[in-house]
């Protein structure tokens, strides 16, 4: 699991690097910043990482409560930033944990309806700079001009662009599509996931995503055309949603 943290951080951080002002943005730096956070605290002091519930299982800590720890366990340089633990030699990462926490509790308000701002080169930053640290080490120029790169961010404004659409065509249309999408047949047999020609549309949040195939995990997130807010779910979008679910289960168990 913890080259898998170390490369969810990489990939969304990249793409924040890459284009600050991308849809989304709040969710990728949470995305970011919790897989980041939780490869350093479980490298440096395994267990800190997670939490045990009541029912006996484990259950990760949000990027709050890791930053939490770190505050706990690390001391300052004297310019207000944390001294966290890189390898045996005794060296240390300098991490910015004020501007991270301004940033998270800024994308919790965007999240939740509450604020509109958008992040800083300077947040943006601090999340570049857990990098340096020896479990993580997954930014490059490579990695920037990379082609999930591309696809993730081109991805984040069709999003976009399919929920303005969606607004602009009004409930009325919705409503016509939405019983037009009940009748749709796949047009191969192999376009089918868990047996249906149409499944939920993750940018309205109606059963009609016409599919066209199956994702790389076989878990149910096949690309596809949504009938009604006419999203295209590429290949690319198919197979981060299912391996986010992967993620999510595995972390669970």
């Amino acid at each position: 699991m913890q080259h898998e943290r170390a490369e969810q951080y990489g990939r969304c951080a990249v793409v924040l690097d890459v284009d600050l002002d991308v849809p989304g943005a709040a969710a990728i730096f949470d995305q970011a910043l919790t897989n980041g956070l939780t490869a350093i605290v479980a490298h440096v002091w395994p267990g800190d990482e997670s939490q045990r519930l009541k029912n006996g299982h484990d259950r990760m800590k949000s990027a709050s409560h890791l930053l939490d720890v770190i505050t706990e366990r690390c001391i300052e340089d004297g310019q207000g930033q944390l001294l966290i633990p890189n390898n045996q030699d005794k060296t240390h990462l300098s991490a910015d944990v004020a501007n991270l926490r301004d940033a998270l509790d800024q994308t919790q308000r965007v999240r939740h309806g509450r604020d509109t701002g958008t992040l800083t080169k300077q947040q943006v930053t601090a999340l570049l700079g857990l990098d340096e640290h020896v479990c993580l080490r997954q930014v490059s120029d490579e990695r920037r001009e990379s082609d999930w790169v591309k696809n993730e961010i081109r991805d984040r404004y069709e999003q976009r662009r399919a929920a303005d659409y969606l607004e602009l065509i009004g409930q009325e249309e919705v409503d016509r599509r939405i019983v037009l999408a009940s009748d749709h047949v796949a047009a191969h047999p192999d376009d089918l996931v868990e047996g249906k020609d149409v499944v939920t549309c993750p940018v309205c949040n109606r059963e009609t995503l016409a599919v066209t195939g199956i994702d790389d995990f076989g878990v149910g997130y096949g690309p596809g055309t949504c009938l009604a807010c006419s999203y295209v779910f590429s290949s690319h979008a198919a197979h981060e949603e299912a391996l986010s679910h992967m993620l999510s289960r595995h972390s669970k168990d």
